[in-house]
């Protein structure tokens, strides 16, 4: 997998949001930047101009980073280094990478390009890591319980399309996908990425004839062009497989064309 665009926007050190203690991540912790359709680069300004200069809610000081912010067109910033601990996931902090991840719509899902980006980013951090996704990626509520915060929500609320996400990750992971087969789960529209299987390894076997005739066809199935026909007890190699009409075919090594190697017309040797 390519190693995801990321645009440097370190925070200064201080003790609100960059204290400096060193991290040795094993966790990817998945957080929402908390309303919807407000741009990520505004989260950014939130914990590198205001939390880390110092601001204070009813006298308190806020102690708050992310390592990442996923912005609403996909773009993905960095604040903190991966070596640092960062303020974004409660007891989790040493031992997790920080996401934030802007969100969209009433139900605060994902953009498309958000989405992809986060599937990227987040395996990225897996694989560097060898951590598996599909357990070591987890959400900011599993740390701190539901009664405390729902975040990310979507992914809390619905809890299939939090799977499919840490699946996609680990497909994109294993290069079982590419980036652009990924498909947003969250957008409504019912669909998920597919797995696109490997193909096998084809190994040319011998067939004998064993009617009195069998046409040989131009392309695989019965209505296409008839090019020759084989006789009884003829041996030939078959180079590939295909599947028409309901039955298997295969091509000749002559590249004449293709038979039908159903056990009806032929015998394998």
């Amino acid at each position: 997998m390519k190693t995801p665009v990321i645009i440097e926007r370190w925070q200064k050190k201080n003790k609100y949001g960059r204290p400096g203690t060193h991290l040795n991540y094993t966790k990817v912790a998945i957080h929402y930047t908390g309303q919807a359709d407000v741009p990520g680069k505004n989260t950014v300004n939130y914990f590198n101009n205001v939390v880390a200069n110092g601001y204070r809610v009813n006298g308190r000081y806020i102690y708050a980073s992310a390592h990442f912010v996923i912005d609403l067109d996909g773009t993905i910033y960095q604040l903190i280094p991966l070596n640092e601990i960062c303020y974004c996931t409660n007891s989790a902090n040493s031992y997790a990478v920080g996401v934030e991840v802007a969100t969209t719509g009433k139900d605060n899902h994902y953009t498309d390009a958000t989405y992809r980006s986060m599937v990227q980013l987040c395996a990225w951090l897996c694989k560097r890591k060898g951590l598996n996704p599909r357990k070591d990626i987890i959400r900011h509520t599993d740390v701190v319980g539901r009664a405390y915060k729902l975040c990310p929500i979507y992914m809390v609320l619905n809890a299939d399309k939090y799977e499919q996400f840490r699946l996609d990750c680990y497909n994109l992971q294993h290069d079982k996908i590419s980036l652009a087969q990924i498909v947003n789960c969250t957008n409504g529209k019912g669909k998920v990425t597919q797995v696109t299987p490997a193909p096998q390894d084809f190994k040319p076997y011998i067939v004998k004839i064993i009617v009195d005739e069998l046409n040989v066809r131009k392309l695989p199935g019965v209505e296409n062009e008839r090019v020759a026909s084989l006789g009884h007890g003829g041996a030939y190699t078959i180079v590939e497989e295909k599947i028409a009409d309901g039955g298997t075919w295969g091509k000749l090594k002559s590249g004449i064309g293709w038979i039908n190697v159903s056990p009806k017309y032929v015998s394998k040797l």
